[in-house]
């Protein structure tokens, strides 16, 4: 879940960590939805091999799994297994310690409900939701939401606060998650997702306060481009490396906004650098076609998988599109994961004034 915030008050709610850094836990759901002979899978990425970490059987549309694990983990539930599985509800939940409800709401979507972290947790979004209604501009409630999950993420060291430092670390520089992590109980130490989490860190060679990673490659006209030839061009200030692609359906979302924005900005000394993850060339042609991209752009290898390009690796991408603003005086990041209105508020700001 992107961009998430609270209140304070809720924040004094959760402050307390497990007394015990095992849980034994309760999970119990009934709907129609669970149909009888089948199985519902706890599923988590901390889990070894299969990723399994418990299993039970549907009874007259109910189930109910109980269990004893060494940590409390983020998770997902499934119904059944392998291409037929159905993922139960939107999004994760916490494993901890109590009985966590599984019900389906008036929307039709799955809530887990009945602990701690859990109800904190589902009122997140209505709180980020109220904020952003009140702020006067996306870049203020950006701002008041990164301040308050860094509250929240220092308020909750537990399974909820790993899986909130793993948010921040989209859009903050790492050194601030790892301050956090640092603050986490010796008992935590051993945490799968925390040593994850801190892998993580120790291969990230792009990230805000360093120096741009320079990528090359083959543009549409067949020459070769780097970045570094783009950051340095005389009269740019800000360039915006932009990783996407026509199959990314939020980047096809994005891209008529960033032709806007160029065409806004580029007499103050913007430009884009694009980085595209196309099929082949073909559909990286009908993209450029079909939203008018003229800016600086390579491809990041035809024929290899997104996440075994040099590029994806260097700027250590989870998901696209992905953004990372350059400073061109110093060639430094100064920004990363910028979108919609609050990247052009932000280019507002910083190119605020003509030369």
């Amino acid at each position: 879940m992107k961009k998430i915030c609270m209140s304070l008050g809720l924040l004094l709610l959760a402050a307390c960590g497990p007394r015990s850094v095992a849980v034994d836990y309760t999970i119990s759901g009934s709907d129609t939805t669970f149909t009888d002979g089948s199985v519902v899978y706890l599923w988590s990425d901390t889990a070894e091999g299969t990723g399994i970490l418990d299993s039970a059987l549907v009874r007259n549309h109910s189930f109910t799994m109980r269990g004893r694990h060494p940590w409390p983990v983020s998770a997902y539930l499934y119904l059944g297994s392998g291409a037929e599985a159905l993922q139960i509800g939107d999004r994760n939940f916490i494993v901890e310690s109590g009985t966590i409800s599984v019900q389906c709401a008036a929307d039709g979507a799955f809530r887990f409900s009945g602990t701690p972290r859990n109800d904190l947790y589902n009122a997140l979004p209505e709180r980020l939701s109220a904020l952003t209604k009140t702020s006067r501009s996306a870049l203020a409630a950006a701002r008041s939401c990164d301040s308050l999950l860094r509250a929240v993420a220092s308020s909750n060291r537990n399974a909820l606060g790993i899986l909130l430092l793993g948010e921040l670390l989209e859009r903050h520089p790492a050194a601030e998650v790892v301050e956090l992590l640092d603050a986490y109980p010796a008992s935590y130490a051993g945490h799968p997702a925390i040593q994850a989490l801190r892998q993580r860190i120790a291969s990230m060679r792009a990230d805000i306060g360093q120096p741009f990673v320079d990528l090359s490659g083959i543009t549409p006209a067949g020459d070769t481009l780097s970045l570094a030839e783009v950051v340095h061009r005389p009269g740019l200030r800000y360039v915006l490396l932009d990783f996407g692609a026509l199959w990314c359906a939020p980047c096809r979302m994005e891209y008529p906004d960033l032709v806007a924005l160029r065409e806004r900005f580029s007499d103050r000394g913007f430009e884009i650098f694009g980085v595209s993850f196309d099929v082949n060339a073909e559909r990286w042609q009908e993209c450029r076609e079909r939203f008018g991209i003229s800016w600086p752009q390579i491809h990041a290898g035809m024929g290899i998988a997104p996440r075994g390009t040099q590029a994806w690796q260097a700027y250590s991408l989870d998901y696209i599109p992905s953004t990372f603003l350059i400073d061109c005086s110093d060639g430094r990041i100064v920004a990363k994961q910028l979108h919609g209105a609050e990247l052009s508020e932000t280019l507002d700001e910083l190119l605020g004034r003509s030369l």
